[in-house]
């Protein structure tokens, strides 16, 4: 008889469990594996009934961790006995590798361990006479050495209860300081990852009894567009790529490239199915700026994998050795993006973390082929390295909206002067409270449009005058006769006062609201900010604005309730139209005299003024670093529109630049670290590197090749008068020699100045060509 081939035991020491508790998760990571545990059920098998739920119990601020639990609570079906087994078993999963939020068996383990010693779980079917509860202790069941752990029953307070309960106790020091203190925080990061389940599946997640709200996509609506060379690009668009069917391991989770395969070809299981593959989704513009806040996000099964991530606008040149990869998107001053999505890759694995794909897969680089093409989003770029123009969704983005100018030209809000960017995030905030007023785009397009017509048009249909013309008001007719042995007419009744309020209703109907206006102005312990309800620039009224019975004034603060305000100006004031007194300075002044009026205060009316600049109108500040980014960045689109000329002769061009500017130009081109400077010098890319001032020797050697339209308007060629081609020659080389010393020589500035630098920048920008 044949001796049976020895065997060991490789079931690992309940330590392992301990250890899981080491994987580096954080803390809202921890509590999202439990959250798909739950999510996955609710899909897996829907409640009839009621609204699927989890809620999330954080330990108190003032707890020890000794003490302290954590809560979570689901309404799901609740599990049978072999269930819960299952689920509490490390490496044991119910969930196909496709189609589920989870996926490895391993989260609930990790995540429990990561924030306490000690897990209780407690669930129950509808149908069941009782709870089933069992608890992990893990210090316990490690000097024990093995993993049997007792299960209880518990009475329920009604026959139909059911669901799942978790609760960690005996937390971590430092999980415990995070999870207790940072709730809102929570739910906000909870919120933007669960955002599509929340909205698309209706499940209520909750974090100390107040509901996560979803984090919506604040962008522009899909008929909004913009025109580039001819064509209209939409601020919106869909992204529906099938890529086919194929057969999937549910087991291990592999893809397999035969239709017809009967076994994995990875794990040798039959447990094949056909499943459809797509990348779907949108891509479209944020209605506001950000540094930080915008980029892609993927999904996963309706869970967000990739927040915001970026590396869509990164360009990798296949014959660069390094791989360094380079950035192309935001490159404009001042360096804010906008450009959003949210990709649905279903098809694609993820690591355990689930914050991340594997970027070096095929699945990924067709990803990356569908939303940003194969060439640079740069056409400059492209031109250059040989490729045909990137015609991808996210190019084409790229090409309508790269640029954060003020106006419909690129849809951004702004004030006549400047981009209104903090106004623009405060309203994005306003949309993500749920305020109805700012759920459509129209509060951002009314202000691009205000941008660039920013005094209101008369009104094309003005109220009559009581009482008709002069010759009515004397009492002469139609007729002409004028008898003066008629009796005169019975003198109509005196009108009734107008009432405040219909005074104010007539200034609105002959007013253009300014939505920028229309925010809080406060100052830190001078009582309640006042709310500012509205602002109007008044056409029609000139001498009108004000209280009743008393003089006209350019600029009327109406009371409202409480701290509310409306916000009065005759815009035909001659201290707007003589005198060209900006608007929103002298209502800061009228709010500042306001709030000391309002305290009765004696403070210096300017250094109210002052503060409240500072404080409430941050998109006016006009300070040396803000002028030289704008004036940087409007230097980099005059070079980039010179650029075709310039290489055209470069040798030639650079004849034009004095010893020392062409001793400026080589010096930084060695500090940044430039190569092959024959190369650069022969191809132009010298424009790059030279001082700004070059610019304006350049335009003046040879201005019948940067004006009539080639990269400035003006016209010089086609005048056939030399005066007037000098005072168009002049009118540019003076706005670009103000903006190349406002780049070249970043020094303190007088206010004056520094004027002169902000309208200099915008009319400089006026000149140039549309697709400069």
């Amino acid at each position: 008889m044949t001796e049976p081939a020895p065997s060991i035991d490789l079931r690992p020491h309940p330590r392992v469990l301990s250890v899981l508790g080491d994987i580096p998760f954080a803390p809202w990571q921890c509590i999202a594996e439990l959250v798909d545990n739950s999510f996955d059920e609710f899909l897996r098998h829907p409640i009839e009934g009621e609204r699927p739920r989890v809620s999330v119990t954080l330990p108190g601020r003032s707890s020890r961790p000794a003490e302290a639990e954590l809560w979570i609570v689901d309404n799901g079906p609740g599990l049978t006995l072999d269930q819960l087994q299952n689920a509490l078993r490390a490496g044991w999963t119910s969930n196909d590798r496709h189609g589920h939020l989870g996926l490895f068996g391993m989260g609930f383990n990790i995540a429990t361990a990561r924030m306490g010693n000690i897990t209780r779980v407690r669930t129950a079917r509808a149908a069941d006479p009782h709870w089933t509860v069992v608890t992990l202790n893990l210090p316990e069941m490690q000097r024990a050495g093995h993993f049997d752990v007792p299960v209880r029953t518990e009475p329920k307070s009604h026959p139909g209860e059911h669901g799942t309960e978790i609760v960690v106790s005996d937390l971590k020091q430092a999980l415990h300081d995070q999870l207790s203190r940072n709730s809102r925080k929570l739910r906000d990061t909870l919120g933007d990852v669960y955002s599509y389940l929340l909205t698309e599946h209706h499940f209520e997640l909750m974090v100390d009894s107040t509901a996560v709200q979803p984090r919506r996509p604040c962008v522009w609506a899909p008929e909004r567009f913009v025109v580039r060379s001819g064509e209209r690009i939409q601020a919106w668009r869909e992204i529906n790529e099938p890529l086919g069917e194929r057969l999937a391991c549910l087991d291990c989770g592999a893809w397999q490239d035969d239709l017809t395969d009967t076994e994995c070809r990875n794990c040798r299981s039959e447990r094949l199915q056909n499943r459809e593959r797509r990348i779907w989704g949108w891509l479209g513009i944020q209605r506001y700026t950000h540094k930080t806040d915008f980029g892609i996000d993927f999904l996963r099964n309706g869970r967000k994998i990739l927040l915001r991530d970026k590396s869509m606008f990164d360009w990798f040149d296949p014959d660069d050795p390094t791989g360094s990869g380079e950035r192309e998107y935001p490159v404009e001053v001042p360096y804010e993006g906008r450009i959003v999505g949210e990709i649905h890759v279903d098809h694609l694995w993820v690591p355990y973390q689930k914050n991340g794909f594997e970027t070096a897969s095929s699945d990924w680089v067709k990803v990356r082929r569908t939303l940003r093409g194969d060439s640079p989003l740069r056409p400059q770029k492209a031109r250059e390295l040989g490729y045909t123009p990137n015609v991808s969704p996210l190019a084409q983005l790229f090409a309508g909206f790269r640029r954060t100018d003020p106006g419909l030209n690129y849809l951004v809000p702004g004030d006549g002067r400047t981009a209104l960017r903090e106004r623009a995030r405060e309203w994005a905030e306003a949309f993500q409270r749920g305020d109805a007023e700012y759920q459509t785009d129209e509060r951002w397009y009314v202000q691009a449009a205000l941008h660039d017509r920013p005094t209101a048009e008369p009104n094309p249909d003005p109220t009559p005058e009581p009482g008709g013309d002069a010759f009515s008001r004397a009492g002469l007719g139609n007729d002409g006769a004028f008898d003066a042995s008629a009796p005169s007419p019975a003198a109509p009744p005196p009108a009734p006062p107008e009432t405040e309020d219909a005074r104010r209703e007539r200034w609105k109907a002959n007013g253009a609201a300014i939505p920028d206006l229309q925010t809080q102005f406060g100052l830190r312990g001078r009582g309640s900010a006042l709310q500012v309800t509205g602002a109007w620039r008044v056409a029609c009224n000139r001498g009108q604005i004000g209280p009743a019975e008393r003089p006209g004034q350019p600029v009327y603060i109406g009371t409202g309730r409480g701290a509310q305000v409306e916000i009065f100006i005759d815009d035909e004031h001659p201290i707007f139209t003589d005198f060209a007194v900006d608007v929103r300075d002298l209502v800061t002044v009228a709010l500042a005299d306001y709030l000391r009026t309002r305290e009765g205060a004696q403070d210096d009316l300017t250094t109210l003024f002052a503060q409240l600049k500072e404080q409430c109108l941050g998109d006016q500040r006009v300070t040396g670093p803000f002028l030289k980014d704008s004036a940087d960045g409007l230097l980099d689109r005059i070079r980039e529109a010179m650029a075709p000329m310039i290489s055209g002769n470069s040798t030639g061009y650079w004849t034009l630049l004095l010893d020392a500017e062409k001793a400026a130009t080589q010096q930084r081109f060695v500090r940044e670290g430039g190569r092959h400077w024959d190369d650069t010098l022969t191809e132009g890319r010298w424009l790059n590197y030279a001082p700004a001032k070059c610019l304006v020797r350049l335009l003046t050697g040879r201005p019948d090749a940067f004006l009539d339209g080639r990269v400035f308007a003006a016209a010089y060629a086609r005048l056939t008068d030399a005066d007037a081609q000098r005072a168009g020659l002049e009118r540019v080389t003076d706005l670009l020699s103000d903006v190349a010393a406002l780049s070249d020589q970043p020094v303190r500035r007088r206010s004056e100045e520094l004027q002169r630098g902000r309208l200099s920048i915008s009319l400089l920008s006026d000149e140039l060509i549309e697709s400069a």
